[in-house]
């Protein structure tokens, strides 16, 4: 992923902290919002009906799942969100993993999930996280006990980490110790 390095004046700054959510990190907003803006015709500094120009995005859609904040503060407010009850079963069983990412974001996940629901199914993704859960058990119940750390659930999604899973691959024969480890 290629790094982007800039300077955000102090105003923009401070706004940028009062805006972003509890449940993201900062970079995580940024790309939030940059990802989005890129999905909308730039609409700042255009005419009001008084003359004035306008700085408000209000012209922009919402999105259909949006988490809306009350303007009193980033952890003041109450916060409500709308997510569709196939995404909260798979959000419950990806989130009980034991080794994945410390942070996950709920609203991003959900846009990936978005993508990916229409060609796997709703099923077969909540299935593909419970047999994943079901990997890093048995993984960590054997006799080295290690498994791979996930990543958050939103490349999970994204990067297709669940397809294996769905395939239905079974090792060849069960794990045995090497000869020399005898």
């Amino acid at each position: 992923m290629p790094e982007l390095r800039f300077t955000i004046p102090e105003a923009l700054d401070e706004k940028i902290e009062a805006a972003t959510p509890e449940y993201l990190d900062r970079k995580g907003f940024l790309c939030l919002l940059i990802d989005q803006a890129l999905d909308k015709p730039l609409t700042l500094g255009v005419q009001s009906a008084a003359g004035t120009p306008s700085t408000s995005n209000s012209s922009l859609p919402k999105s259909k799942n949006t988490v809306t904040h009350t303007k009193e503060g980033r952890n003041k407010g109450k916060k409500t969100a709308s997510y569709p009850p196939e995404f909260e079963a798979f959000w419950k069983a990806y989130q009980r993993l034991p080794e994945k990412a410390s942070k996950q974001s709920k609203p991003l996940a959900l846009m990936a999930w978005e993508e990916v629901v229409e060609e796997h199914g709703a099923e077969q993704l909540i299935r593909a996280a419970e047999l994943q859960l079901e990997v890093q058990h048995r993984e960590l119940q054997a006799e080295r006990a290690f498994t791979v750390t996930l990543p958050d659930c939103f490349r999970w999604l994204r990067d297709g980490c669940f397809i294996a899973l769905l395939e239905g691959h079974t090792p060849a024969q069960a794990e045995t110790k090497p000869s020399w480890m005898l």
